[in-house]
């Protein structure tokens, strides 16, 4: 074996593994996405590919080497619909949208393999050519073979031209992410291109053909493998332009390439210079990396499109696209921050510069706060602005705002910038201005092709200015309505506890009311103890209260009867009534009920200190419990004033709202509150002038009984 076989050899060899293993480790990594299945069916295609040539080029000249080659062929029709359904698929997170979009084109080059299939099968592609004495040597394409040569080019330039757009429209990020990837397709398939054009050029197959794939291929693939491994490259998500003429670029750079070509090989029979094998080949090599890096050439890029731009369109920019644009990154942010990224992001994409920044308004009217900044590391962070200078974006934001579709005055930009930012270089300064003052401030650099700003890119800042001015000021007054609902929260919270204190001070005031009558009394001063300990516990649990940011009550979950609780709260109460009150209970049995006692004995209280103070002089309270169709029911009845109708029908269970004059309108609010967290509800009658009549409902437990009833005393007069 030759030296050049066995490196040869070598070369395929390890272009193998390195396909095979490349495949199975995409496989490893997440079988079910679409871009995995369709890179490791196309690296397995490539490894089977070289396997085969590998064997054709150490087989001998003869049928067996004529027979692997033609088998390598077929292998070879299946290499440029798959690696085009892996180009559309990559970089899409659903993984089908694109590849719907280019059925058509998939179906045709689908089509080739098994037309390509059968003219093998018929003896057609590929014949042999004698050199020597019945030795098969090399080989040329028939007709057949020069339409399935020409395919091939077509779907592996196709193959070129979607992962040129796939870097062209990535973010920066994701370009230095997938370089790598891209440079290793466009060396593995350039070649494949170039060899194509050699068969169809000069009508031959040359057996050093496959060494020269097998080192391109392994080139290709350890670019892959490296992008693979350490940047995880099939976790991500690309934009794809569709800009037809942008994505024809690719495609008419190749197409110049193999024309190119073509004219050296005639120049070259023209001037019989002769090129051996190894020459032309490692000439094309290097046409192929050098269209590669062309093609990934940002500034080539950015010059083609303002060259487009401006000589074939109307306008620089397609504004429902950009809009679009716009609008969708904007509506991913919600606060100042956020907003300010996507929009300085988005410009830099669209625009050709580098530098851009935002500065939104301060919480004084003159100051300005730097939200974010690419590339203008000398940009102050805060500017304070004079009159005469607000005066002056005022102005100009008007003045903008009224100009669109027209050129700019010369200079009144760059007299702008200098004005507010001095000797900073700014291509643009563009001011919203609300009604009251400066919203913000965007600012771009100058271009980088060197050349001033034209009236599109000065309309598509002012138009993605003012939206994102508007979106910051939705943001700012979205935050102060937050910080507002949060104090009514706090409000609200206090406005409750303020009545709970109320209402334990009303206990210890009707205690200490009847205390110079009954201090004597044993059982009173043992009932006043207890009520003052309990009072006292209940100011401290409501003190604690106040460091939590919702006043909702939340039910401690027991079981208990109604009847049982009602009782032992109101022995309590009895002592502290005034004399001209009389308290008659109707405490009939009821269903155990799902309660927090200490909620609901709130609940009780502050309806019997309301019943008290409705009621100007003697009177009466009655309680009432009973079961009345699976719903425990207590009933609070007074002979007060009573409440006018429309009060109780529209304000009595709203908060701060109340007929009594030193009421803070919160308890009525309360109860409901606490009752309908425990499932039940709290509902009023009343009548001026005979009385009111509170009636509460709770929901018997899940699997619970009447218990005996509970004895009542009917209608007696409080103590003392």
């Amino acid at each position: 074996m030759s030296v050049l076989a066995a490196l040869g050899f070598f070369i395929s060899f390890l272009s193998v593994l390195l396909a095979i293993g490349l495949a199975v480790f995409v496989l490893t990594r997440s079988p079910r996405a679409w871009a995995n299945r369709w890179l490791a069916i196309g690296l397995t295609i490539l490894g089977v590919h070289q396997t085969i040539m590998l064997a054709a080029t150490l087989a001998a000249p003869g049928p067996l080497r004529f027979g692997l080659l033609r088998f390598g062929l077929a292998v070879a029709s299946l290499i440029s619909p798959i690696w085009l359904a892996f180009s559309l698929t990559f970089g899409e997170t659903n993984g089908g949208v694109r590849l719907a979009r280019w059925r058509p084109a998939l179906a045709g080059l689908g089509l080739v393999v098994p037309v390509t299939w059968s003219g093998l099968a018929l003896g057609r592609i590929i014949q042999p050519l004698r050199v020597g004495v019945a030795e098969f040597a090399v080989f040329s394409p028939d007709a057949w073979g020069r339409v399935f040569f020409s395919i091939y080019i077509i779907g592996l330039s196709l193959v070129l031209l979607h992962v040129e757009n796939l870097y062209r429209h990535a973010t920066r990020t994701i370009r230095w992410k997938i370089k790598f990837l891209v440079v290793g397709l466009f060396v593995a398939f350039a070649y494949q291109i170039v060899a194509a054009s050699y068969v169809l050029l000069y009508g031959f197959v040359h057996p050093l053909y496959s060494i020269f794939g097998s080192l391109a291929f392994l080139v290709g693939e350890a670019m892959i493998a490296f992008s693979l491994v350490r940047h995880r490259l099939l976790d991500v998500d690309i934009f794809i332009s569709r800009y037809v003429v942008h994505r024809s670029l690719t495609l008419a750079l190749v197409g110049a390439y193999l024309l190119s070509l073509g004219l050296a090989a005639e120049l070259f029979t023209f001037l019989n210079v002769h090129l051996d094998m190894l020459s032309g080949t490692l000439l094309a090599i290097i046409g192929a990396a050098a269209l590669s890096l062309l093609l990934l050439s940002e500034h080539l890029r950015r010059t083609v499109q303002r060259f487009l731009h401006t000589h074939f369109y109307s306008h620089k920019y397609d504004y429902r696209v950009e809009w679009m644009g716009f609008t969708h990154r904007l509506s991913r942010a919600s606060s100042i921050p956020e907003i300010a990224t996507q929009t300085l992001n988005r410009i830099l994409e669209v625009m050709w510069v580098k530098q851009a920044a935002l500065y939104v308004q301060d919480n004084s009217p003159a100051r300005m706060t730097l939200a974010h900044h690419v590339e203008y590391d000398a940009l102050p962070k805060r500017l304070d602005l004079t009159d005469a200078t607000r005066e002056t974006l005022k102005e100009e934001a008007n003045r903008l705002a009224s100009a669109a579709g027209v050129d700019d005055p010369a200079g009144a930009a760059d007299s702008l910038a200098r004005t507010v930012f001095g000797e900073i270089p700014v291509g643009y300064l563009i001011p919203v201005w609300t009604p009251e003052s400066v919203a913000a401030l965007l600012l771009v650099g100058p271009e980088l092709s060197g050349k001033p700003f034209g009236r599109d890119d000065r309309d598509l800042l002012v138009a993605v200015a003012a939206q994102a001015g508007a979106l910051i000021v939705n943001a700012r007054l979205a935050q102060q309505a937050a910080e507002g609902r949060e104090l009514q929260i706090l409000a609200r919270l206090s406005a409750s506890i303020a009545h709970d204190l109320k209402n334990s001070v009303g206990m210890l005031s009707m205690l200490a009311e009847n205390a110079p009558q009954h201090m004597h009394d044993p059982a009173f001063q043992s009932d006043a103890i207890r009520t003052i300990v309990e009072v006292t516990g209940r100011m401290q649990r409501l003190l604690a209260a106040l460091g939590r940011s919702d006043n909702r009550p939340t039910a401690r979950a027991t079981r208990a009867g109604l009847s049982a609780l009602v009782e032992t709260s109101l022995r309590d109460l009895k002592t502290m009534l005034p004399p001209r009150i009389a308290l008659g209970t109707l405490l009939d049995h009821t269903p155990d009920v799902v309660m927090d006692p200490e909620q609901l004995r709130t609940v009780l209280v502050n309806l019997v200190l309301n019943a008290i103070e409705a009621i100007p002089g003697e009177g009466r309270i009655t309680v009432e419990t009973r079961a009345e169709n699976g719903w425990a029911i207590l009933v609070v009845t007074d002979t007060g004033r009573g409440m006018p109708a429309d009060f109780v029908r529209d304000r009595l269970f709203r908060p701060f709202q109340t007929t009594k004059r030193s009421g803070l309108g919160i308890g009525l609010f309360q109860c409901r509150d606490i009752i309908q967290a425990l499932g039940g509800d709290l509902t009023a009658d009343s009548q001026e002038g005979v009385g009111t009549r509170m009636t509460i409902r709770l929901p018997a437990a899940s699997g619970s009984h009447n218990g005996k009833p509970v004895p009542s005393s009917r209608m007696q007069p409080a103590k003392g």
